[in-house]
């Protein structure tokens, strides 16, 4: 039997796959949990109708967030991105914003701080945990009808729901949008802040692919999907958030005094073609970093890894690099730090127990800026992993 779109009903197709990976914000602790690490080769699909990609996952999706070790507020660029999204958000006159994978409250925190009524959601007691110790109300669970129920009986119709750089997470994306029809206040709107699909293969950045995210969208897979669930698209916008999101806000129809109806090309679907074009760029691309960092260990050259998001994961599974070639990463978020890479298995240290090398893989690449001004080493020199370039 044929898989099919979620967003439109059509064929998906296979089109790449990028071997076996474990998931990718699991971090073993103990040598002795290596054994144990879920892998399973990663299979991409198209759909050929609308754009969407898919990764599909035999682990049970509650496993990728009973404990969870990204937090938003170590990166200084997304804590100014939700500061200004605080005020846009208020210049349009929110009243109640509820925030769907509010993580630490990194936005929560700026919206208090404004007086705006706000609530979070997200299932990752550790996280949760720590937002609602800093004052900044947050559900722990996963967004479904019983808690937006809840939420209506406690707090009321929130006029904003939020969900940024979750909704790929989502395990059935069109129970977001009947979950948001029944909650959300006339005339509101549910804003989406997602990785565009364009720009993570036009920039070669398949290491965005891992088992977190099933789902990958254009404008119009979205479009077709909120469609079936009574929403339109009514803007749509790029931001820098994650080295390339678009932020598009959606209306119930029924509340639409007139029909959104064109898209600039900049976000027209991919083609197969297109697709595997640039896929063979970043296979050749995995190929010389793990060449060069080969060139590097003969020379006697020293290098570490620098931030240690979900992309390391794909990138050192599929090029084959472990600890022999990376002896180390760097990472600023405690809860990673004292543990190990899927997969591969590359201690995970923090900066001030590090040995200074004069060269630095950076994964966390878009945040350079904040990088380079944390390490005391001002002239060492930085490499962007894949294209494999001094950054």
């Amino acid at each position: 039997m044929n898989k099919k779109c979620v967003c439109c009903n059509g064929d998906l197709f296979e089109v790449f796959n990028l071997g076996r990976q474990p998931l990718a914000n699991k971090y073993p602790y103990l040598e002795v949990d290596f054994k144990s690490e879920y892998t399973q080769k990663m299979i991409v699909y198209l759909c050929d109708e609308c754009g969407y990609c898919h990764v599909p996952c035999d682990a049970d999706r509650s496993l990728f967030f009973e404990d969870y070790y990204y937090l938003s507020s170590i990166n200084t660029e997304l804590v100014n991105h939700f500061e200004n999204l605080a005020g846009e958000l208020s210049d349009a006159g929110a009243k109640f914003v509820l925030d769907i994978g509010s993580n630490d409250g990194v936005l929560l925190k700026p919206l208090q701080a404004r007086g705006i009524k706000c609530l979070g959601i997200d299932p990752s007691h550790n996280v949760g945990e720590i937002a609602n110790s800093n004052g900044l109300e947050t559900i722990i669970g996963f967004f479904n009808q019983d808690i937006a129920d809840r939420v209506e009986e406690e707090k009321g119709s929130p006029d904003m729901i939020v969900a940024s750089s979750v909704f790929t997470h989502l395990s059935d994306p069109g129970e977001f949008f009947a979950v948001c029809d029944s909650i959300l206040a006339f005339g509101g709107y549910v804003i989406i802040e997602v990785e565009f699909l364009n720009d993570i293969i036009e920039t070669i950045g398949f290491e965005r692919f891992y088992y977190d995210r099933p789902h990958y969208y254009t404008v119009q897979s979205l479009k077709k999907l909120s469609g079936k669930y009574g929403f339109d698209v009514t803007d749509v916008k790029h931001i820098e958030a994650h080295g390339g999101s678009i932020q598009v806000k959606f209306q119930r129809v029924k509340d639409l005094s007139k029909k959104f109806e064109t898209f600039s090309n900049q976000f027209d679907s991919l083609s197969r073609e297109q697709i595997l074009y640039h896929f063979n760029k970043f296979e050749q691309s995995c190929a010389e970093l793990r060449n060069q960092l080969t060139r590097f260990k003969h020379d006697g050259k020293e290098i570490g890894g620098y931030g240690c998001p979900a992309r390391l994961s794909t990138i050192t599974n599929f090029a084959g690099i472990g600890p022999e070639l990376l002896p180390f990463v760097v990472d600023d978020t405690p809860l990673k730090q004292g543990r190990y890479t899927p997969g591969k298995h590359i201690p995970i240290i923090p900066y001030s127990s590090s040995p200074e090398v004069e060269n630095y893989l950076v994964f966390a690449y878009e945040y350079i800026g904040s990088i380079r001004d944390k390490l005391s080493l001002k002239d060492a020199t930085y490499f962007r992993p894949v294209p494999f370039t001094k950054i």
